[in-house]
């Protein structure tokens, strides 16, 4: 019952933390590598207690096991929630499943006895070190962003404060295409309405790309197997919303840039535009020499294009 007492505070202490780390960050996307650092630095500091069972003699042992659960548990929890939410990547399912594993372990040692008790206890030895290794691993494992947008000077910022939650690509409206959701109800393959929509928004998607109804009317699926990649498709209101499979296959630069002036809305409403978040679709920059997304247009409104 006591181990538990423990590990409760840990939860506790983890549930307090993370809430000040994302209600100071503004959003739990930009708390999540904070709160993994807490989480590492937490588990070393339980592992010390490796030295007082085997080495030294300072202290009372009790104690010393007491605030080795209490850190490992806070500690385990904040890699947990790090890990937990949308582990896209195998490394991130790696922390997952070792935090689980140690937390675990760590559990069944204080409940089990004798034989049981001592390959459990080895187990959770071998496991600590080896998830401290796998969160350093993780944290150095990145997306390559350098051939697409290098992550340096004023864009060396998290993930999340480009790469919106909801990976919403773009709207079709229906009153130009009023067939389209009829169209995707009965066609085993892309329409090609949808499939210029598609190569407008840089999505160059096979035209035979097979079409999967998941609710008649509403929602469908697009395989683009040459890609292995999955759009899905739902019908809002009076649009059809295309989004992808993966958040961080859209992305905006409104919460940096303004563009909410009247200017810049008026430039992009004259254009027909009405998705304006995703800017490297029709603008291009150049950043220490290399060139990013399309010339369509300047950034500076030029209504002569």
């Amino acid at each position: 019952m006591r181990v538990f007492i423990q590990i409760g505070h840990g939860v506790i202490g983890a549930a307090v933390i993370s809430f000040l780390c994302i209600w100071q960050a503004g959003s739990f996307g930009e708390a999540r590598h904070t709160l993994s650092i807490i989480g590492a630095i937490a588990i070393v500091i339980a592992s010390l207690y490796i030295l007082r069972s085997r080495w030294i003699r300072w202290g009372n042992r009790q104690t010393w096991l007491k605030y080795h659960q209490r850190l490992a548990s806070l500690g385990l929890c904040l890699v947990l929630l790090h890990s937990a939410f949308q582990p896209l990547a195998w490394h991130s399912w790696l922390t997952f499943i070792l935090a689980l594993l140690n937390l675990g372990t760590g559990v069944a040692v204080s409940l089990t006895a004798r034989k049981t008790r001592q390959i459990l206890l080895r187990c959770h030895l071998i496991l600590a070190p080896v998830l401290l290794v796998g969160i350093v691993f993780h944290g150095q494992k990145k997306l390559e962003h350098d051939e697409f947008f290098p992550l340096t000077d004023v864009h060396d910022v998290p993930c999340a404060r480009c790469h919106v939650s909801e990976p919403l690509l773009f709207h079709v409206d229906l009153m130009l295409h009023p067939e389209l959701d009829t169209q995707l109800d009965t066609s085993e393959v892309v329409p090609d309405d949808l499939h210029w929509w598609l190569l407008q928004n840089e999505k160059r998607v096979s035209q035979t790309a097979p079409v999967a109804v998941k609710e008649a009317g509403n929602a469908w699926t697009v395989t683009d197997t040459d890609k292995n990649r999955t759009y899905h498709v739902r019908k809002v209101e009076d649009k059809i919303a295309i989004y992808a499979d993966n958040f961080y296959r859209s992305y905006t630069c409104l919460k940096c840039h303004v563009h909410n002036t009247e200017e810049i809305q008026l430039a992009h409403e004259l254009h027909g535009v009405t998705e304006s978040h995703r800017c490297f679709v029709c603008h291009q920059t150049e950043i220490d020499g290399i060139r990013y997304g399309r010339q369509r247009f300047d950034w500076e409104y030029a209504p002569h294009r």
